[in-house]
């Protein structure tokens, strides 16, 4: 007999199954050294992580040298970005190609800085 939660739906019990196991997993290796988005994503997770677990933000820092206690100025950068996007796409003139362009381009200053 299968249990169900009690406060899933009959949707939800059939829909969660599906997701739970994919059918092919690969592992994501991330390089931070080497990838600005990398970085930026082990800066995120270290910021994130620092309330509850304190321990795992420092060793991160420690490991990839990244500026504790505050966010990169790069992850900073692409905040700034993505929030101007969003606002631009609001207007009648969004160009995404454009912001592909700039954000092409920035994504290879970052880099070059290596933040």
């Amino acid at each position: 007999m299968k249990h169900h939660h009690p406060n899933r739906s009959a949707a939800e019990r059939h829909v969660l199954p599906a997701f739970s196991r994919p059918a092919t997993c690969q592992e994501v290796v991330l390089d931070p050294a080497g990838d600005p988005y990398a970085r930026i994503a082990v800066e995120a997770y270290a910021d994130a992580c620092a309330h509850e677990q304190p321990w795992l933000a420092e060793a991160l820092q420690r490991q990839y040298q990244l500026v504790g206690g505050t966010p990169s100025s790069a992850a900073a950068l692409w905040r700034a970005f993505h929030a101007a996007q969003r606002q631009a796409r609001q207007g009648e003139s969004y160009d995404e190609a454009a912001w592909s362009h700039v954000a092409l381009h920035l994504c290879g200053v970052l880099g070059a800085m290596n933040l």
